[in-house]
């Protein structure tokens, strides 16, 4: 399983937040670290997680206990059984969860207004131009799939940019 979601850095209704916002997200259990994007990286790590599990439910972040810490290899996290790290640029930040040695995630720059299907038209293209054939189909639960493989991705668009995560053998 995988699970990614990007935060434009840049985007005009990104704003820093307050520990008011903070409290509306975090659960009792969360591990936090000091950090000027602190609300961000605790809520794409949530997103993430969430995503990563695949289950039918609504999004609780309140619900999804996380531990994030920093140390001279970046900022990672955990909860419960799973893991991930984060990546920050100057303009883009990525929380991405599950087992990267199986898993790779490619980003995107948007380039039409209708970012849920332009993004998906970029995932193909992606593919196309490294030899697949691919099409993003969706599996019982209605989340996004590669066909005719049947294999999972994790899709994630926020501003200008977005994001997959897909299984390496997919390439």
């Amino acid at each position: 399983m995988i699970g990614i979601d990007i935060v434009d850095l840049e985007d005009s209704s990104f704003k820093e937040r307050n520990a008011r916002s903070l409290d509306l997200i975090k659960s009792k259990e969360d591990v936090l670290i000091e950090h000027k994007y602190l609300f961000w990286i605790l809520w794409s790590a949530k997103e993430a997680v969430f995503k990563c599990r695949r289950e039918p439910l609504n999004f609780a972040p309140t619900k999804i206990p996380i531990a994030i810490k920093e140390d001279e290899n970046g900022i990672t996290f955990s909860s419960n059984e799973l893991s991930g790290k984060v990546i920050l640029t100057d303009q883009y930040m990525i929380a991405i969860c599950g087992n990267m040695d199986e898993f790779d995630f490619h980003t995107f720059e948007k380039n039409n207004n209708n970012w849920s299907e332009g993004i998906r038209f970029m995932i193909i293209e992606f593919f196309r131009d490294h030899g697949q054939d691919y099409h993003i189909g969706s599996d019982d639960l209605n989340l996004p799939t590669i066909e005719p493989l049947n294999e999972i991705i994790s899709i994630s668009h926020h501003g200008r940019f977005g994001a997959v995560a897909y299984p390496k053998k997919l390439l």
